[in-house]
């Protein structure tokens, strides 16, 4: 046998090698092509899971933000009570398939608080901290409760069975309301004619226009839910040139701020909203079911005073002890009361054009009263101590005033009325408008007879001198409207303008109880000279200066709030505005009431005329220290702005934020509160964490 040639025998084991480093590649390039899938599967498992992970952190965040919509709507409305009233209902309110387009979606996760299936937790876990507020209520305190609500969520439709927990804490807080220098429910104007300076935080759940005709120098923040703009509302028909505005320091303009609310609510099933005329419910007796403890009752004032006064329509005064205090078991005797209240006299108020049928506390000889009394001081005493057995607020409500009423004859029209017929020569007058009589717009039937006035159909007998008028002679007011039905047994619907309306005066209160003293009604408020000034301190006083040193914690809720001088002589009340000339007076009390806004034919009068003036205040002074708080649109006193010159002359203004108003302690009794929904804290948890 031939062996081959060496050069052949070379090749052969060459090519033996590179069989071998080509299978060593593929082997390397599949380990490489299944460490890379590997990785790859990996990592779309990681990316996966990943993307479950923040999916399923979004679902149990939407747990926590639909809980927290629905108790803090609560909340907004009616306060911490129907919260807690509904507490355990809110950890059942979860993401489901009827909420919206998307709700399907929801029906692949459940919802767990700890080892409950579809629940999430909302806990209460610490009430009443007091806490210094940042922008855009920078230095206001926040009286807080803190709410905890967490979620657990796991998509059940996965393979990868992720949980993932998501916690808030929520603050729900008060804000005491006279904290702010000025608080408007609905749309601010401030146009001053003179020079203004407002020093504390001004808040609008509007818009605020600010168009002063000198300047307006203002102190501190001023904030509004919609806009704050610098001009006039476009409802003010007013020409006016205009002046500058100031910011003292370093305050700003915030624009599209939260709402400030004040809870309450509109009836005992908590249905309605916080719109600024449901906000005059505070002012109002309580409906069925409106207990002091109940979810809508807390907030009316009615259920927070110390003690009640109601004046019903037959002019029968009721004085007991407050809702809240006994549920009204101290009735006050009528031997009791004299000596401090009155419903003597009246007087006219010309921007109303009204007669004001006066209710009158004489905040003096109350004082003296509730210092010694063996009544109602005890219950008081036993409540809160005997260093506060003192009355502290009151709520009052003069009733008397009727709408539209029927006139029922039983003889034919044209003729003489069956009882207390009379015959004239001479056409009658109005009379005197003594009692209060209010009316509706329409006309509405009442089975009630008039007590009083002329009925508006008169008959005439005879002609030229020997002419009589026969009229049913009830004296008071004039009817008119009568119709001219001649059936026998007839009711006449009549509708008539009011000629009185109601009005609370408060004199004589320089001095109040120890404690001081809040006033709430839902008629107009008249104060008459000097209020909460404290002259008893060895001398010392607060009138006449922006001073509230010796002043005490007070409020005034109402309708509205006129300030007479000690000079006002309700005898000249109808007269020329040269026979009503005012003193310088001081009022120390924070204000929450009503005004009457712009509305395309007359200007408001503005933040400058929130409280009202009838006299002639040339060359005085009104010292005011205090905060301004209009929540509503004045009901009663609803008069427009009537300019000046007739009506009053303005004093010059010597106003101030109170101070004392900034200090939880120093608040006024029946204090409101707005509230607010603040976020502390959000965080990712450890799955089924009961807790932060």
């Amino acid at each position: 046998m031939k062996l081959a040639p060496p050069s052949f025998r070379a090749g052969n084991r060459q090519g033996g090698w590179a069989l071998l480093i080509v299978m060593s590649l593929a082997a390397v390039g599949l380990m490489t092509l299944a460490g890379v899938m590997s990785w790859a599967n990996e990592n779309a498992t990681v990316t996966a899971r990943n993307n479950e992970y923040f999916a399923t952190s979004y679902a149990a965040e939407a747990a926590t933000e639909k809980a927290l919509a629905r108790f803090s709507q609560d909340y907004q409305n009616y306060g911490f009570s129907l919260v807690t009233a509904n507490i355990s209902a809110y950890a059942t309110n979860i993401p489901n398939a009827s909420d919206g387009p998307y709700g399907a979606y929801w029906t692949n996760y459940q919802f767990s608080g700890g080892s409950t299936a579809n629940r999430i937790i909302v806990t209460n876990t610490a009430t009443s901290t007091s806490i210094v507020m940042g922008a855009p209520f920078a230095g206001l305190n926040l009286v807080a409760n803190t709410y905890e609500i967490i979620a657990n969520a796991r998509n059940t439709t996965s393979p990868y069975n992720i949980v993932s927990t998501v916690g808030q804490q929520i603050y729900l807080g008060t804000i005491p309301l006279f904290q702010f220098a000025i608080f408007y429910q609905n749309d601010m104007e401030i146009a001053p004619g003179a020079n203004m300076t407002i020093n504390g935080s001004i808040h609008g759940n509007g818009n605020i226009y600010l168009e002063p005709q000198s300047s307006l120098t203002l102190g501190s923040t001023v904030s509004a839910v919609n806009q704050v703009i610098l001009g006039e509302d476009p409802l003010d028909p007013s020409v006016r040139s205009v002046g500058t505005i100031a910011f003292n320091g370093s305050p700003q303009e915030l624009n599209g701020v939260n709402p400030l609310n004040l809870p309450v609510g509109t009836n005992a099933t908590g249905i309605g909203t916080n719109d600024s005329q449901n906000v005059y419910a505070i002012l109002q007796p309580p409906q069925t079911g409106q207990g002091p403890t109940s979810a809508t009752g807390t907030n009316l004032l009615y259920n927070k005073a110390d003690m009640i006064i109601i004046i019903s329509n037959n002019n029968t005064i009721s004085v007991t002890s407050g809702a809240f205090v006994n549920s009204q078991a101290t009735v006050i005797s009528n031997n009791q009361w004299s000596g401090w209240l009155s419903t003597n006299g009246s007087f006219y108020d010309q921007r109303d054009s009204l007669t004001v049928s006066n209710v009158v506390l004489n905040v003096s000889n109350l004082l003296n009263w509730s210092a010694t009394n063996t009544v109602l001081r005890p219950v008081l005493s036993s409540l809160r101590g005997s260093a506060a057995a003192d009355v502290e607020s009151i709520y009052m409500d003069d009733q008397r005033s009727t709408s539209n009423m029927v006139v029922t004859t039983n003889t034919a029209f044209g003729t003489n009325y069956s009882t207390n017929s009379t015959t004239t020569t001479s056409y009658p007058t109005s009379g005197t408008y003594a009692p209060p009589v209010t009316t509706n717009a329409s006309m509405t039937t009442n089975s009630t007879k008039p007590t009083s006035g002329y009925i508006g159909s008169i008959t005439t007998n005879g002609s030229g001198s020997n002419k009589t008028y026969t009229y049913d002679a009830i004296t008071g007011y004039t009817y008119q409207g009568i119709s001219s039905t001649v059936s026998t047994n007839t009711t006449y619907l009549t509708n008539w303008p009011v000629v009185s309306q109601p009005g609370i005066v408060l004199s004589n209160g320089a001095v109040l109880p120890p404690q001081g003293l809040s006033i709430a009604t839902p008629d107009p408020v008249y104060v008459i000279g000097n209020w909460n000034v404290e002259l008893t301190k060895g001398g010392a006083s607060d009138a006449g200066s922006s001073s509230t040193t010796y002043s005490l914690p007070s409020a005034i809720f109402a309708d509205a709030i006129t300030i007479l001088s000690s000079a006002w002589n309700p005898a000249n009340s109808s007269l020329a505005i040269g026979n009503r000339t005012a003193t310088s007076d001081t009022v120390n009390a924070a204000f929450l009431i009503g005004n009457v806004p712009s509305n395309g034919s007359y200007y408001s009068g503005g933040v400058e005329n929130f409280p009202r003036f009838l006299e002639n205040w040339n060359g005085q002074t009104f010292y005011y220290n205090g905060s301004m708080v209009c929540m509503f649109n004045s009901q009663i006193a609803n008069a427009p702005w009537p300019g000046t010159g007739t009506v009053y002359n303005p004093p010059t203004r010597t106003w101030a934020f109170d101070q004392n108003l900034s200090n939880l302690q120093k608040q006024p009794p029946m204090m409101p509160q707005v509230i607010t929904v603040q976020r502390s804290k959000w965080a990712l948890l450890t799955p089924y964490t009961t807790s932060f």
